[in-house]
């Protein structure tokens, strides 16, 4: 395991971290308070959730596809944007996911399959698929995973698959070179992002790649994300982001099955390949 505290390797294909980013008329100084609002967002948006499943169920603990899936239910495109990136623009959603795509594809071999945890609207995938034969888009949201087939009709090689609880039944073992999730584990109880590391350790092939990203507790910006859940009462909140310092990320990685690099800034980004 190697940790490169801020900055990279001239070679590294990710020259920035990967996370939320203030709108485009925002100063850079105002980016800690553009994330926060973010955040409250998807505590708004998962407050709403929460209401719905029990109203609906009379108390009853949701189905498995439905514990985190639901907390996640945009009405279109631009809300599910806000809950993404914390952005409405358009123009800065598409040039992140052609920047993400990008440096991800330096770990996929040609013809390889990738898999898109948290997919969502297809951010990324968008701009990864072409470089793939199969890109299989993974979420635990059913509107989310609408919203992508729509937004990537055109591209006939994207497959699928709902993620239930912390399983991927949908996807064989070993079936592909590139997983990745950007900023998609800490919305899950530490435990249940474990479980999840260790499917996508089950679904990655022995010579592939594993991409995952945390919010750093160790960053100005997350240390103030952090304190203003506490400030607000927001424990309980299920889609509230759990923040992690780099020997956290080192730790539950290795344990995962994995061989682990990571770079570390206000987000910490791991390169996994299987032990």
């Amino acid at each position: 395991m190697l940790v490169r505290p801020r900055g990279r390797p001239p070679a590294s294909p990710w020259p920035v971290a990967c996370g939320a980013v203030p709108e485009p008329s925002a100063p850079v100084h105002g980016a800690r308070r553009v994330l926060v609002r973010g955040l409250r967002e998807v505590e708004r948006v998962a407050a709403g959730a929460r209401r719905r499943l029990e109203n609906g169920a009379a108390g009853a603990p949701p189905a498995p596809a439905e514990r985190y899936g639901a907390l996640w239910d945009p009405s279109a495109d631009a809300d599910a944007m806000a809950l993404i990136l914390n952005t409405t623009d358009s123009e800065t959603f598409e040039a992140t996911g052609r920047a993400d795509a990008e440096r991800l594809s330096a770990y996929l071999p040609d013809g390889g399959t990738a898999l898109d945890l948290g997919c969502g609207i297809g951010r990324v995938a968008r701009y990864l698929a072409p470089r793939c034969t199969t890109l299989w888009a993974v979420d635990a949201s059913a509107r989310m995973l609408d919203l992508a087939r729509t937004r990537m009709a055109e591209l006939s090689n994207v497959r699928y698959a709902r993620c239930v609880d912390t399983a991927i039944p949908d996807v064989p073992d070993g079936a592909v070179d590139l997983a990745y999730a950007l900023l998609v584990l800490q919305h899950l109880e530490r435990e249940d992002a474990f479980l999840l590391l260790e499917e996508l350790r089950r679904v990655v092939a022995h010579a592939g790649t594993v991409v995952v990203t945390f919010p750093n507790l160790l960053s100005d910006t997350y240390l103030a994300a952090f304190l203003d859940y506490v400030r607000n009462g927001e424990v309980t909140n299920q889609a509230r982001a759990r923040m992690y310092t780099p020997d956290e990320v080192a730790r539950v990685v290795t344990a995962a099955g994995f061989d682990v690099h990571l770079e570390v800034d206000v987000e910490i980004l791991a390169v996994c390949r299987p032990r």
